[in-house]
């Protein structure tokens, strides 16, 4: 039977290409990390894209993130449930979150999004699957983002204000949240080693680049492969 995997994330999920002037684009599906993932994995497995540029744990709207979003907007808690429940059934759910996080205008601490973390995986964790449509749990991948260093900082210091050090705290928080919460983790900075080491490699210093998805789709294909045969 086909094992469904539900990727839920931000512009980094959606395949946004970074971009130092003008409007951007979306790489295609074969070079973004949930293309190449499925690829990996092979057609046994379901590869669901749920990306969205300036995406957070649990707030709806950001200063710098565009026009406002209407109904769930930005707000990955409140749309969560519903995406959830429009994809079951479900064998696996990754969220990569937290980089737009910690944009100033949200004054946020590295705890206060390992906290939002932790509340997004009890949705995942905790909905009342059997209930409603007798579909079992999702396995749950938490995945801390990569992280941010002084090439963005030098673009947009002003809005990400001590981010460098609050995205280097991240996966410890975000591997402590996995452990609580029996879901499973995985350091996206730790499959970028290459200088600048743990940075998305894409001109704006923030998004991945071709190299940075392949990297991460096969250190996603590797553990999720880990996490279902068990």
């Amino acid at each position: 039977m086909t094992k469904r995997i539900l990727c839920f994330g931000d512009s980094n999920t959606f395949g946004w290409i970074g971009s130092l002037s003008g409007p951007t684009r979306r790489f295609p599906s074969d070079v973004r990390w949930t293309g190449r993932l499925s690829t990996l994995l092979g057609s046994e497995y379901e590869v669901i894209e749920e990306g969205l540029g300036g995406r957070t744990l649990r707030d709806h709207f950001t200063v710098g993130s565009g026009v406002s979003v209407p109904g769930a907007g930005l707000c990955g808690k409140d749309y969560l449930p519903a995406c959830l429940l429009s994809h079951l059934p479900l064998d696996a759910v990754i969220i990569m979150l937290g980089s737009n996080d910690m944009k100033s205008a949200l004054g946020r601490s590295e705890h206060d999004i390992a906290e939002g973390m932790g509340e997004l995986a009890d949705i995942v964790l905790t909905f009342p699957w059997q209930e409603l449509l007798d579909y079992p749990r999702p396995r749950l991948l938490i995945v801390s983002p990569p992280y941010i260093g002084e090439r963005k900082m030098a673009l947009a210091g002003e809005r990400y204000v001590d981010a460098p050090r609050k995205s280097r705290a991240l996966a410890a928080l975000y591997r402590e949240v996995a452990s609580i919460k029996h879901a499973y983790f995985l350091d996206a900075a730790s499959c970028l080693t290459d200088h600048p080491s743990g940075e998305a490699h894409g001109p704006d210093g923030m998004h991945l680049d071709e190299a940075d998805h392949e990297k991460l789709a096969l250190a996603l294909a590797q553990k999720l492969k880990e996490m279902l045969a068990r």
